[in-house]
């Protein structure tokens, strides 16, 4: 499930970053500005139903509680220590970057993500959050218990 959902935000990322140079956005966030997003997108002391101006569009009632949880099970892991490489400008107020989390056993691998300016702010696009949220959970808790996940 995980391969998939990565399959397909690589191959978004490619196909944005693969567009003429022309109708990039300019500028891209700053790492600074995707670490920002990320920290917000994977605090457990605010409701993901409330994260709609980090992620767009927002999530919606399920996805919130699952995310929630999730991020609950995770508390004694955060805050991930997330390393962005690789930002670059795409088509239509979008950007890509690379983001992962070297940390022993509840590391992640690099892996795409996908901004969008909107009026000046950077949002993480909610298959991208869906996906990353997906990946730091598993990866955190995978070795819990002995290996298996919660």
């Amino acid at each position: 499930m995980f391969s998939t959902k990565l399959s397909v935000a690589t191959t978004v990322t490619a196909a944005l970053i693969a567009l003429p140079a022309t109708a990039y956005a300019d500028p891209v966030p700053t790492t600074d500005e995707v670490l920002a997003v990320l920290a917000e997108l994977t605090d457990p002391n605010r409701p993901a139903a409330s994260k709609t101006d980090i992620v767009t569009p927002g999530f919606s009632p399920d996805e919130a509680g699952t995310f929630d949880d999730h991020l609950n099970q995770m508390r004694s892991f955060l805050p991930l220590p997330f390393v962005v490489t690789g930002i670059q400008p795409a088509p239509n107020d979008f950007a890509g970057a690379t983001v992962a989390v070297p940390h022993g056993f509840r590391s992640t691998p690099p892996g795409p993500i996908v901004l969008v300016d909107q009026g000046g702010h950077w949002l993480i696009t909610h298959d991208t959050a869906k996906t990353a949220l997906d990946a730091f959970w598993y990866n955190a808790t995978a070795h819990i218990a002995g290996g298996n996940s919660i």
